[in-house]
Formats: C-alpha cells, sequence, structure tokens
C-alpha cells in the first residue's frame, strides 16, 4: 500500500522535487492528493475512521484565515496551505483551531487539516479552497480639516499601511508637497485628496481633508436698516466669507459714546430686529482660528430712531383699563408732616406704604408709612431730600433711594435713607438726570426715567439698557416697576394721568391704564394689584392711596 502511494506521489509532484519515505510524508501525500483530487476519506486505506476530520471552517478576517475543525481524540493535526501550484506550507496544530497569515491577498488558497492518529499514522484529513480579498486600507490624520492664515504653512500627517500621496483640489489656496506639507497661498477653501498606494494585502485607500486658508481681516459687513415699523426695526447684514460669527454693536446715547458689544449671531444669521431705541448700531464679523481671533472692520453705523409721537401704537394708545372710583378702593388719605405737604412718590417697603413728602420750595422733606390697612405706622422729617419725585425701597440694601430734585424737577442727585430709622445714609450722582426711580426685585435692576427716556441700570447704577420712548405728555411724574415691566405715571393736567408699561428686555410696549381721577405721583404692584398714589384726587384737595379691587393685567 505505501509503495502505491509512493508512486501516486511521483506522478502529481514528479520525482525531481522529492520523495517520501516515511509515516509523516503519507500525510504529506495524503494533503497533496487533497489538493488535486479533492476532499478523500482513507478509511478503505488506514482504518482509523474514529479520527476522521471534519467539521472544517476557514474564514478570513484581516489579513489572514482562522482555520477551525471538529476535535477529535488524536495525536494532533498538520494543516498545510497550498498557493497556486506552489510547495504547500505546513503547521503542527496541537489543537482543532489554527490562524494562517497570509503575504498576499486577492487570490484562492486551499487549505487541508490531516488528524495523526495514535502511533503516528495518519488517521484522516478534510480540505477546503477559499476566496481571499484585500483588506480595506484606512488612512489616519490628526485632525480632519485644516485652518490658518495666508503665507503660513502646516502638514498632514498621513498613515496607512502603503504609501501614501497628495493633491489639493486647488493649488492657487493650498499646495501640498511630496510628504503633506501645506502652504496656504490665498484665501479661499481647499481639499486634499491623500491616496495610500495598493499593495499585495490591502486595497488602494482615499480620504479628504478640508482646508480654509484665512485673510488677516475679514471682509467689512455692509448693514442697513431692510423695514421699519411702530416700535422696532430689522436690521440686516451682508454675508462676509470666512465669518464664524457676528457681533452687534451698540451707541447707546446714555453711555459714553463708545460702542458695547449686545449681542452675537452665529456665522449664518444675516438679520435681526431692534427696538427703535435713538441709538447707533454696527455689525462685526469674526472667526477664531488657530486661537487667534481675526475680525472685521466696524460696519458702517446705522441709527435707530425712536417711535414718533404719531407712530401707530402710540396714536391709537392701548387702553387696557380705565381706573376711576368704579374700580378703585380707598386704602387711606394721607398727609405729610410739618411743612411737607406735597406727596411725591411712594415705596413699597415690608408690605406697608413709605410715601415721601415735600415742601413747594424743596427746603422741608418727610417719610411716613401707612399699612394696607390704611393706618398710618411711621413719620419722620428728613433734611436733604428736595423736591423728590421719585423713590424706591431696595430690600438687599435695606435702604430708600430718593432723587433730590428741586425747581427742575429732574436731577442727577440721589439721596438713601435708612428703611428703619430713615437717617440719611448718602447721597451720590446718578449717570443722567432724572426723576422717577423704582428697584425691581425680579432682576436686580433699578428703572430710571426723564421726560420720554427710560433707562435701566445695575446695582451700581451703571447704565445697561437704554429705551428712547414717546411717553405720552413728555414727563415721567414717577416709575415703578415689576417682574421685567416698568410702569411709568404721566400726568398731563387736570385730572387726565396714566400708567405706560414698556417691557425692559426689549423695550416693548405693553399697554396701559387711563386714570381720570387727579395728578398720579406713583405706583406699586402688591400681589398683581395696582397700588396709586394719587395728589388732589378726584379734583379736590385730597390725597390718598388708592389700589385695584380686582388683580389687573400685568406680566
Amino acid at each position: 500500500m505505501l509503495d502505491k502511494l509512493l508512486d501516486l506521489q511521483n506522478r502529481i509532484f514528479g520525482t525531481k522535487h522529492f520523495r517520501l519515505k516515511s509515516t509523516a510524508a503519507v500525510a504529506f501525500l495524503v494533503a497533496a492528493c487533497l489538493s488535486t483530487l479533492g476532499t478523500l476519506t482513507y478509511i478503505g486505506v488506514i482504518d482509523s475512521s474514529q479520527y476522521q476530520v471534519s467539521g472544517l471552517t476557514v474564514v478570513q478576517k484581516g489579513t489572514g484565515l482562522d482555520v477551525r475543525w471538529d476535535k477529535e481524540d488524536c495525536d494532533g493535526y498538520e494543516v498545510f496551505l497550498f498557493e497556486n501550484g506552489q510547495r504547500p506550507k505546513a503547521i503542527q496544530a496541537k489543537t482543532n483551531s489554527c490562524r494562517l497569515e497570509l503575504e498576499e491577498l486577492g487570490k484562492d488558497y486551499r487549505i487541508v487539516v490531516t488528524a495523526k492518529g495514535k502511533g503516528g499514522s495518519v488517521a484522516g484529513a478534510e480540505a477546503k479552497t477559499v476566496a481571499t480579498e484585500k483588506v480595506e486600507q484606512k488612512i489616519h490624520t490628526p485632525q480632519e480639516s485644516f485652518a490658518g492664515f495666508e503665507g503660513k504653512e502646516d502638514v498632514v500627517e498621513a498613515k496607512a499601511k502603503e504609501k501614501v500621496n497628495f493633491e489639493s483640489s486647488n493649488e492657487k489656496v493650498v499646495a501640498v508637497a511630496e510628504d503633506g506639507t501645506l502652504e496656504y497661498r490665498q484665501p479661499g477653501e481647499a481639499e486634499i485628496s491623500i491616496t495610500a498606494e495598493e499593495g499585495e494585502q490591502y486595497k488602494e485607500g482615499e480620504k479628504t481633508v478640508e482646508v480654509t486658508v484665512f485673510p488677516e481681516v475679514l471682509d467689512t459687513p455692509k448693514a442697513e436698516i431692510e423695514e421699519t415699523r411702530d416700535l422696532d426695526v430689522t436690521l440686516k447684514w451682508s454675508h462676509v466669507d470666512f465669518a464664524q460669527k457676528y457681533l452687534l454693536l451698540k451707541k447707546d446715547p446714555a453711555g459714553d459714546g463708545d460702542y458695547d458689544v449686545i449681542d452675537e449671531f452665529d456665522g449664518d444669521t444675516e438679520a435681526t430686529d431692534l427696538t427703535r431705541d435713538n441709538a447707533a448700531y454696527a455689525i462685526v464679523a469674526q472667526a477664531t482660528v488657530e486661537d487667534e481671533t481675526v475680525e472685521s472692520e466696524p460696519s458702517k453705523e446705522v441709527k435707530v430712531k425712536s417711535a414718533s409721537a404719531d407712530a401707530e401704537s402710540y396714536s391709537r394708545y392701548n387702553n387696557l383699563m380705565t381706573l376711576d372710583k368704579s374700580n378703585l378702593e380707598l386704602v387711606a388719605n394721607v398727609d405729610g408732616l410739618g411743612g411737607a405737604t406735597v406727596p411725591q412718590s411712594m415705596s413699597l417697603k415690608d408690605g406697608n406704604f413709605v410715601i415721601s413728602y415735600a415742601s413747594h420750595s424743596g427746603s422741608v422733606g418727610a417719610l411716613v408709612t401707612y399699612d394696607q390697612e390704611g393706618n398710618r405706622i411711621g413719620e419722620r422729617s428728613v433734611s436733604g431730600m428736595g423736591h423728590a419725585n421719585g423713590s424706591t425701597y431696595n430690600p438687599n440694601t435695606g435702604k430708600i433711594y430718593t432723587v433730590k430734585t428741586h425747581k427742575a424737577i429732574r436731577s442727577k442727585s440721589c439721596t438713601t435713607f435708612g428703611g428703619d430709622d430713615f437717617d440719611e445714609s448718602e447721597t451720590f450722582s446718578l449717570p443722567r438726570t432724572t426723576s422717577g426711580i423704582a428697584y425691581d426685585t425680579s432682576n436686580n435692576k433699578y428703572y430710571l426715567s426723564k421726560g420720554n427716556e427710560l433707562y435701566v441700570t445695575d446695582t451700581d447704577f451703571n447704565v445697561e439698557k437704554f429705551i428712547w420712548k414717546k411717553i405720552r405728555y413728555n414727563h415721567a411724574q414717577d416709575i415703578g416697576a415689576s417682574n421685567g415691566v416698568a410702569l411709568v405715571c404721566t400726568w398731563v393736567s387736570g385730572n387726565e394721568s396714566y400708567i405706560d408699561m414698556y417691557r425692559v428686555s426689549d423695550g416693548a410696549y405693553i399697554g396701559g391704564y387711563s386714570v381720570p381721577i387727579g395728578e398720579i405721583e406713583s405706583v406699586v404692584v402688591v400681589d398683581k394689584h395696582l397700588v396709586l398714589l394719587m395728589n388732589n384726587s378726584g379734583g379736590g384737595n385730597v390725597d390718598q392711596i388708592l389700589r385695584t379691587v380686582d388683580p389687573v393685567a400685568l406680566p
């Protein structure tokens, strides 16, 4: 039988190469026979059927083959790898699996597994042919995009299994050398195509990275008013290449004349709505490149005029309600102290109403407190108040802030008094002449008014927002505050008074209340009820605190 196998080997491989002279050689011959003739069962040749190889699977993973078969109780296995008729490569396997690394992919391989029986004899074999494919080749770069200024350089550090090559889609913008060095030539956008060459194991690989070359200074946007409405306007600006965002600048007439950044928009935004507040605006384009900020020059100044006296929203006054004896209830008839007999303003302190009084000359002042039942619970003559047209209480500081005015009915001087003892604390200057003042607990801001001006400050009285509105008779008596809304008290003449409401976040006019019962001096809000301080209420020589019977429309 061995002679017959040797003779078969000679006919398959020829006698020039080698001869099999041992039992191991027989195993090699079996594999060769399987390669040529297909799967062959040797039960008729070697009586070892209990060791027959079965369940052979061959799977390509990466650049090699994972070979696995059913485990048998034998002395081991030999695995043969045939490549295009070349001599097979053989490895020894103790278990029922092995890994075959391949130097070349994209062709067929034949795998033969033989089992060695007890004592070294060949017990059985099985063969499979598998088609392999070259592996996808990935290209790795430290980043997916590059950005820099014209005249600068950078490097694409591309890594792959095979040699990489580079090509620019626009060499006027960026050129690329064989080693991946980028030369930024002029502002623009381009792509760098990276190609990894095909190898014996890997397919050709491709990757693209984006390159943006920035100018040292961005183009200046053009800004203009696109549409004007009653209370606001639409500001639009031209698109600027490479801009990642736009900055909105404002020159506030209540400020120092410099521009301040008040808002920013992403690079896709090209318009915004602005309150008509008699200010000047400009737009700046901006981008960040390698942690360096590059900007445009500010656009040409765009002036936004305030709403005129005959604007629709003012000529058609939005009267939410008329407040009179039918829907107001009396809290108290009030009086001053000594020669300070003219009520000027009212503050809300710990649920009680503190009224500031002054003489017509402004030489005498007083602070008088009433509770919500109308009881007079405190009074004190104070100096340094002047003809106070505005006062407010700040619970955080525990002080009453009064605008110290005289004949001009407005001033830049503010005097504070202790909320408990009414002792004078300090006097300081306000940023602008003022007649009304209110503190809003909801946002920790002060609202101040003068004429047809309304402005918002922080707790150090730095102006943050300025609203230029036509407030009826061009004079604000005093101002109240409630949940981000300024309530401006205006007295025209006789019994004609009004409370106009403005949302301070955007300056929008909300509406108001007509108060045709006398000269309104001040207003505060208690649980959605308006509480009014009226001078000569009802046309008579009576000063009163009046409260709305029902809650009213308030934000």
